[in-house]
């Protein structure tokens, strides 16, 4: 069939109104959730903060963005000081665009933030600031949740404590340094079980609305301070449903556990040994909040609440192996333990201990041929870290639900492809 210059040019037209018009419905679907959100996580009202109580819940929409950023004013913290701050440098060259398909449709920054209810986006690049977003009224200042993204820092501080000899071995008993665990179920298991999440307890972790699990328990007799605290919130767990060291289970109270070896071992509280050995000499930029529990001890498993820049230098020690300024703060060997696929058990590798990721000390690896790996938190709170191309990403968050649907994973790990394309990193998945 014979096409003539002027059907080109119509085809050409219709084409290009076609595209703008998909385009513009794109957008308009995108605000339109935006702005939903916004009304039903409390703009009207100034984005309250949840006064605590017995109807207190971290699921009701219209307190989210209050709560998650004051949570120190919601529940009991203790401060972890900084000392002489400095601040992240820019990167020179201005950001570049960022862009990912999904779904069919070729979506950009602002369309992620707006369909993942991000509350504050960071990415950096060798140390520099590439990209620093913020969404429903939370700045650079806000202390922002990390939920369990704290459990890779108390793994960190385990690191510090065996290098400065307050821990003897990773395979030493729990209960050597926390004889109170004694009778429990997590006192014969190893330190280096527990930071593999490793245990063989029994132990549900699911964390949902109105339903009394494990999970929700621990968070009762811990920072809530419904209990005595302590190994109290979890020294009543007595059963094991596999060998330790044999299969991975995401269990928190593991994470409290390790919190309370490290106390014993260390002789001391864990916000000022954290202050003291990363948070100080990183030169963070504010001081931090840790929950703490009755008996004065913080939850090892969650409630940290930082700014997203000082998760960002959390984010760059993990990148430059334990190292600041030319100055070991983690051991490498044992940051390499911790985030390498290559170092893990096979149970543990990616595609084995879940369908996606792997895990290591405390912390999430992708299933990438180049080491990336991941602090994540409940509502959607990740801390992504790729050594080798200096990329480091920070993601905040108050999703609807406390864990993250596979849909928005999905998203999220197909953005992270993108920018780490973009930025010169590798997304080199592997089967």
């Amino acid at each position: 069939m014979l096409v003539y210059p002027q059907e080109n040019n119509l085809i050409r037209e219709k084409t290009t109104r076609q595209a703008l018009l998909a385009l513009l419905l794109v957008c308009s679907s995108t605000l339109a959730m935006a702005e939903l959100d916004e009304q039903l996580l409390g703009k009207a009202g100034g984005y309250p903060v949840q006064r605590f109580g017995s109807d207190f819940s971290l699921f009701k929409e219209e307190f989210k963005i209050g709560t998650f950023s004051h949570m120190e004013k919601v529940f009991w913290p203790r401060t972890v000081k900084t000392a002489s701050a400095s601040a992240l440098p820019l990167h020179e060259s201005p950001p570049p665009s960022i862009s990912y398909t999904f779904e069919g449709q070729k979506l950009t920054v602002d369309d992620l933030l707006a369909r993942q209810r991000i509350t504050g986006l960071l990415i950096l690049k060798d140390g520099k600031v590439i990209l620093e977003r913020y969404q429903y009224e939370r700045t650079a200042a806000h202390r922002l949740a990390s939920f369990s993204m704290a459990k890779t820092v108390v793994a960190l501080l385990v690191g510090v404590a065996l290098h400065e000899g307050h821990i003897a071995s990773l395979d030493d008993s729990a209960e050597k340094y926390a004889p109170a665990l004694k009778g429990s179920a997590w006192a014969p298991v190893t330190i280096r079980n527990l930071l593999r999440m490793s245990s063989g307890v029994k132990w549900n972790d699911k964390v949902m609305p109105g339903v009394i699990t494990d999970g929700a328990r621990l968070a009762g007799e811990s920072f809530y301070q419904r209990g005595r605290g302590g190994a109290s919130a979890v020294s009543w767990v007595k059963d094991v449903t596999y060998p330790q060291g044999s299969a991975f289970n995401y269990n928190s109270a593991e994470s409290f556990v390790l919190g309370i070896v490290l106390r014993g071992a260390i002789k001391q509280d864990l916000a000022t040994y954290l202050s003291e050995k990363l948070w100080k000499p990183m030169g963070a930029e504010s001081d931090a909040s840790w929950l703490i529990d009755s008996s004065g001890m913080e939850a090892g498993n969650c409630c940290l609440n930082a700014t997203l820049r000082d998760y960002g230098r959390l984010g760059m020690l993990l990148a430059n192996d334990g190292m600041w300024n030319g100055r070991a703060l983690v051991p490498k060997d044992f940051v390499l333990d911790a985030t390498d696929s290559e170092r893990q058990p096979d149970y543990l590798k990616p595609r084995r201990a879940t369908p996606y990721f792997g895990y290591g000390y405390q912390t999430w690896l992708y299933p990438y041929r180049t080491r990336t790996f991941q602090a994540r938190g409940l509502f959607g709170q990740e801390l992504i870290v790729q050594p080798e191309t200096g990329v480091v990403v920070v993601i905040t968050s108050a999703l609807k639900t406390a864990d993250t649907p596979g849909s928005i994973s999905t998203e999220r790990n197909t953005f992270l492809g993108a920018l780490l394309t973009t930025l010169g990193g590798k997304a080199d998945l592997y089967r």
